[in-house]
């Protein structure tokens, strides 16, 4: 009997520590599932809109030119228009550094600018 003794008292340790990593496993689980229905999804407050361009490289490897060919937006207003034209132009100018479009002639790019709805709204108070 007095080695039941001293194994129950090698186990007990042994069983307390598991006990704690698992408390700290189910609080880690916890604190991540809590954290994760917390985040919204970038579509439930984000507008994403479609530009189509065109990248023109001259022979030098110079960019000749950048174009606007269409914006994909039924519902936007004149001046939240204009600022999608810009960011695109924009977009495409720092897409010409790819090495995708460091080839001579005309590239298409297909570029999605997303906007959160407040900065959109607030595109039309902008002058």
């Amino acid at each position: 009997m007095v080695h039941l003794g001293r194994l129950i008292k090698w186990i007990e340790p042994i069983g307390y520590m598991k006990i704690n990593q698992s408390i700290l496993v189910l609080t880690g689980l916890l604190f991540v599932v809590t954290h994760s229905w917390g985040q919204r999804s970038y579509r439930q407050d984000s507008i994403q809109f479609k530009v189509y361009t065109r990248l023109y490289v001259g022979d030098d490897l110079a960019t000749d030119s950048i174009r606007i060919k269409k914006i994909f937006c039924d519902f936007c207003s004149d001046r939240q228009l204009v600022a999608l034209r810009e960011a695109g132009l924009q977009m495409s100018n720092n897409e010409r550094y790819n090495p995708k479009y460091r080839k001579p002639g005309e590239h298409r790019l297909a570029l999605y600018i997303r906007l959160s709805k407040d900065k959109f709204k607030a595109l039309n108070t902008i002058q």
